[in-house]
């Protein structure tokens, strides 16, 4: 059996270009069980979907693999019903990914050329499914699928319970993959993990609804996996990718250990909470001798009240600064915060509080900030919530990017678009911040000096567009 996953087309990526780590964890599985796998990763390849096809005829699967999140979901659409109309309507196409798994039903009514749905964690469900059809046994015998039977009706199995020892997957299938395309800022950067699932159930996020209870690997295993990439793919740089990395301190404390037996020099980042962090101040300085080189915090709003209403607790401001201080200034870690805008409640004053605390912390206390839209995925209790109450603006999954709304707001969409772009403009395009990145040309850090390079870069091209939107970046509510 010949099993083609594709990685749809998606925006290019100056700063960050990661891999689907999902799919190299599917393709491993699969070639475990002696599965001929085939990987096209569109987006880091910048194939269109002519190209795409090209690959499909080149490969002949059997079956081929496509999904991820919303932003790309109708793309998979556009790769399924072109292989089955221009090729062959034997192949058998899968999704797959947080969109489809909460679209299930939904997908496969409009999209007559999708045949199943993987739902979940895919890979014990779709190596299940792949001996099923190669066997010819009937798909209602495999959990967590959903298809159309032989009349046409849309039937959902019942789900499969997740992967309890997400040490017992083999490495990613790198080999499968143009590794060589994945970067930070210019540095060769692959994926890993430390964890599945997430305790915290934010309303906006879906990582908590697809992976469901928290599982940790061991960290004797995630610098095994990190020592095997680097000597087999010279990547010495790893960004994780799960949301609740390193929650425990003991697993923490066990990762440091292991980096400090391995014998190489390992450099690493990942997303966490600023009240999870505080609590390993004792272990910052470690930490970066161990080649932590960069921390992302979403703080998404100053707004104690709002914050509660996505399930946060308010943050303590002079302490998350001093924090970002320490980290930026005495231990040269590079930190980003990410904010948020657009959120249900938003009104004019709350979306200048927030561009004037962006402002405020860049580029003082720490290298980069990102203004990010908040987007209601389609399954986040967000997304319910809102659908419920009639406030959202669209239902054309084309929409549910980072960088535009779908959420009513007291502000106007116009209004709301000009702030949102201005942000980005009134941040990053004034002396303070191009006086800080010419100093990291000099830095020590190989990563401060990268990111100083796409810096100027990224202001030069939002500089030039100032004349353009002018009207919007000077907008003030």
């Amino acid at each position: 059996m010949r099993v083609l996953l594709i990685q749809p087309p998606m925006f290019h990526q100056q700063v960050q270009l990661s891999p689907n780590l999902g799919l190299a964890s599917i393709a491993a599985v699969l070639e475990q069980d002696g599965v001929q796998v085939g990987v096209v990763d569109a987006a880091a390849e910048g194939l269109s979907y002519d190209r795409i096809l090209e690959k499909i005829r080149a490969f002949q699967p059997h079956i081929i693999g496509a999904g991820g999140q919303t932003p790309v979901s109708h793309r998979a659409r556009i790769i399924f019903q072109r292989t089955k109309r221009e090729i062959s309507r034997d192949i058998i196409t899968i999704a797959g990914g947080p969109h489809f798994s909460f679209t299930d039903r939904e997908s496969l009514q409009e999209c007559p050329d999708l045949d199943i749905v993987v739902r979940g964690e895919g890979e014990a469900t779709i190596s299940h499914l792949c001996k099923t059809l190669e066997s010819g046994a009937p798909l209602a015998t495999v959990q967590g699928i959903t298809f159309r039977d032989e009349t046409g009706s849309v039937v959902r199995n019942p789900d499969r319970e997740p992967i309890a020892d997400i040490d017992s997957l083999p490495f990613p299938a790198w080999h499968l993959f143009p590794v060589e395309k994945y970067h930070w800022v210019g540095n060769r950067l692959l994926a890993t993990s430390s964890s599945r699932g997430c305790p915290f159930n934010c309303p906006y996020c879906i990582t908590w609804k697809v992976h469901k209870g928290v599982r940790q690997r061991k960290p004797a295993r995630i610098v095994e996996e990190m020592v095997w990439v680097k000597k087999n793919f010279q990547h010495d740089t790893f960004f994780f990718q799960d949301d609740a990395s390193f929650l425990s301190r003991e697993q923490m404390e066990g990762f440091l250990d292991e980096l400090e037996k391995c014998g190489e020099k390992l450099y690493w980042y990942y997303e966490t909470r600023e009240d999870v962090f505080l609590g390993y101040r004792d272990l910052w300085q470690r930490m970066k001798r161990n080649g932590l080189f960069k921390i992302v915090f979403g703080l998404e709003t100053p707004d104690p009240a709002m914050r509660k209403k996505f399930g946060k607790q308010p943050f303590d401001s002079r302490a998350v600064v001093q924090m970002l201080d320490i980290l930026e200034h005495e231990l040269d870690i590079m930190v980003s915060v990410y904010l948020l805008f657009g959120l249900p409640e938003d009104t004019a004053e709350s979306l200048n509080a927030i561009l004037e605390y962006g402002k405020y912390l860049y580029p003082d206390h720490c290298s980069f900030i990102v203004g990010s839209m908040a987007t209601p995925f389609p399954g986040t209790d967000m997304y319910e919530e809102l659908k419920a109450r009639d406030m959202l603006t669209s239902y054309n999954w084309k929409d549910y990017g980072f960088g535009t709304s779908v959420i009513k707001t007291a502000v106007s969409p116009e209004k709301l678009q000009a702030v949102f772009k201005g942000f980005w403009i009134k941040t990053y395009v004034r002396p303070k911040a191009f006086l800080k990145q010419f100093q990291f040309f000099i830095s020590g850090n190989r990563f401060r000096r990268a990111m100083a390079k796409q810096y100027i870069k990224m202001a030069i091209e939002m500089a030039s567009d100032v004349k353009k939107m002018s009207g919007e970046a000077d907008e003030e509510f």
